[in-house]
């Protein structure tokens, strides 16, 4: 999985409702996770299936 870059992987929720669509797009392209934050805190955390699923199978081992 590729570093988080804090100026473009941090999104208010208000602004990912508007832009999902752009927004599951540049997740996939970089491979980078996005951070979802409500009221200035992060509540969720988008990935990549391909990545979620690499992450998946180095917890297994």
């Amino acid at each position: 999985m590729q570093r988080l870059k804090i100026d473009q992987d941090i999104r208010p929720m208000s602004e990912f409702r508007m832009g999902i669509a752009s927004f599951l797009k540049q997740v996939h392209d970089t491979k980078r996770p996005l951070v979802i934050t409500q009221h200035g805190k992060g509540v969720a955390v988008l990935l990549d299936v391909v990545e979620y699923e690499a992450m998946q199978e180095k917890i297994e081992l």
